[in-house]
Order: structure tokens, then sequence, then C-alpha cells
């Protein structure tokens, strides 16, 4: 675990182990009704990551900065992960479900964003996406250069390590068969922006998702470990409707 400024700890969970790590951008701010949630923040993000562009399922350029105006809930994503990454997407899904139709204001947008651009392809992401059937139409799925990849998620603090797989038999891509011969390591966090470019709040650790929720192929690709997770999922496990107070809270 990592300490933010001496008074803050985060709980990360990775894809296939974990990881300590603490956003250099972070600092906690007087949201105590909140604190119980996640941690609160209130960080500008800069010009250079705001406008650094990737490719959404579309083939369109994209970046923060056209955004603007909008609240963002950024997140880490794999598509070919086994473990948290199905979950956390499941819970994101369901969110943005539940925000499409907001009493007053634009609904926010959701961003997931890889960590593994060799193999998140844009025709990867597109049909990750398709899984979840009838895909809500403000959740971006995005990739881009390694370069970019790296520089944004360097920027909010997602740690992030290629590894080789375990020995034994190898794992295969659910979309094209091709065997997997790495993996790649990561916290999981989710991130709220607000509609003037900062950082308002962060939600850390694998979620708590429901076995509906979940697409039938990727249930099938989850490890045993994955499975687990997804069926008793932890104590500190964040909630689709803690994510909805949080943005609650930045419509207030």
């Amino acid at each position: 675990m990592a300490l933010i400024g001496a008074v803050v700890v985060l709980g990360l969970a990775g894809c296939s182990s974990t990881a300590s790590t603490s956003s250099p951008n972070s600092s906690a701010s007087s949201h105590a009704s909140l604190d119980h949630l996640g941690t609160p923040m209130n960080s500008a993000i800069p010009k250079r990551i705001r406008h650094l562009t990737f490719t959404d399922t579309a083939g369109r350029q994209v970046s923060l900065a056209q955004l603007a105006g909008r609240t963002v809930v950024l997140s880490d994503v794999m598509t070919l992960c086994q473990e948290t990454c199905p979950i956390d997407t499941a819970t994101v899904v369901q969110t943005a479900r539940a925000e499409a139709h907001p009493k007053s204001g634009k609904p926010p947008v959701f961003v997931s964003l890889t960590v593994d651009p060799r193999r998140d392809t844009t025709a990867q992401l597109a049909a990750y996406r398709r899984l979840f059937t009838d895909p809500p139409a403000d959740w971006q799925a995005w990739t881009g250069s390694t370069e970019n990849v790296n520089a944004l998620w360097d920027y909010f603090g997602v740690w992030r390590k290629r590894v080789a797989d375990d020995p034994g038999p190898k794992p295969h891509n659910w979309r094209t068969g091709a065997a997997l011969t790495y993996d790649v390591q990561h916290s999981d966090e989710v991130f709220f922006i607000d509609p003037s470019g900062h950082e308002r709040f962060v939600l850390e650790g694998t979620p708590e998702a429901t076995r509906r929720s979940m697409p039938t192929t990727l249930l099938k690709f989850m490890s045993d470990d994955g499975r687990k997770d997804l069926a008793h999922p932890k104590s500190t496990a964040w909630t689709q409707k803690q994510a909805e107070t949080v943005l609650r809270s930045l419509r207030s």
C-alpha cells in the first residue's frame, strides 16, 4: 500500500498480481462525506496530458481535451485480462447505463483506456465493447501509441508491468484464438474528472459486479481467481452505487 500525503491509504489490485503506487498529482481535499468511498482530490490536469491523442473504436482521433465541459470517468482496461478487468468493465458499463439520462445536464462520458496498446488494437477494443450487448453510447474504449498511453497512465499513477505468462498451457485471445505469451500486471483505478478538467476523485481496486452483468465470452475467459473475485467480492470492493454517489457530488 502507498501513503498519500501521510493521511490517505490507497488499496490497489492488479490484473494478475497486485502492486503499490501513488499518483504524482494526488492530494487529499475536504470532501469528508466521500472519504469512505475513495480518494477526494482537486488537481488540474495539465494541457500536455489533456491533449494527448488516442484512437476510439470507430478509428477517430480523441483526447481528454475534446471532452471539455463533460464529466469524464476514466478507467484502465486490458481486454485480455482474465481476472479484474472484466469485473471493472462490467461495473463501469452498468454505471454508464444508470447515468445515461440524468435529471439535469449532460451525462458523463466513460472512457476505458488500455494498458496494453500492443494487443488492444482498435479492432480488439471494438469487439470487446460489442460483448456488452447494446453498449452505452457514452462509454468509449480507447487505444493509442505506446508513448501516449504510457504518458497518460504515468501521470495518473497507474502501475503497469509486462511479464511472461505462467509456464504451462497458454490462454488464448477470446477473439482471434492466438496464444497469449505475456501478461500486463497493473493497478486498477477509476478517475473522476470534472467538466473544467480537474481530477476530483479516485476509486481503487476491484469493484463488485454481478454475474448477470458479465458477458458470457468474458466469463468463460476469466481465470478461476477472476471468477472467485466475481462471486465473492472483497469487503473493500467499490460498487456501482458508490460511483453514482461520486457523480452526484460532482453535479452538486
